[in-house]
């Protein structure tokens, strides 16, 4: 064993994952050992190949990020998960990181944050884009730190959510 990190690359834009690809394996201890387009496959073969890091969008036919996150999640939590997405909406962050994913940039990201972002989560940290950790915030402390039921913002989190918080 040659001590390289295992990726996994789930995203249903071709171009976009033959783009990933080439980026990771230039990249000395990294190694992408499979691609999926969509949430199914990447269940599965996050079972055959068994990754360390698996780069996730949400948005793809079928069954979409979130929900192979969770199943991954259930059989394998050893995986660790990074969301790579457009998504900046708060309900998509809420979903993929109470799915239990460990990290959560956006496609706008630099190659450098795209690294640093998969060698934090490789080295058993959580990362956050600072877009996402700020509204993540930003999210906490409106209205008072209160959440939509009158409990406090703090009450609402699922215990994953709580942890990346604690993290930023």
């Amino acid at each position: 064993m040659d001590g390289k990190k295992r990726i996994l690359l789930v995203e249903d834009h071709t171009l976009l994952r033959q783009g990933l690809h080439a980026m990771l394996e230039s990249e000395p201890d990294l190694e992408v050992v499979g691609e999926a387009e969509e949430g199914r496959k990447a269940i599965h073969l996050a079972a055959t190949l068994s990754p360390h890091l698996i780069l996730m969008d949400l948005s793809m036919p079928g069954t979409n990020g979130t929900e192979a996150i969770i199943e991954i999640k259930r059989r394998h939590p050893e995986i660790r998960i990074l969301v790579l997405t457009v998504h900046k909406a708060e309900e998509y962050i809420r979903a993929a990181l109470g799915a239990g994913a460990e990290g959560y940039v956006l496609k706008h990201a630099t190659r450098d944050e795209l690294m640093l972002a998969i060698r934090s989560i490789l080295g058993g940290k959580t990362y956050l884009s600072p877009d996402v950790a700020d509204q993540v915030v930003n999210g906490y402390l409106g209205g008072g730190g209160r959440g939509l039921h009158g409990g406090t913002a703090w009450e609402s989190l699922t215990l994953r959510e709580r942890e990346v918080l604690k993290l930023i």
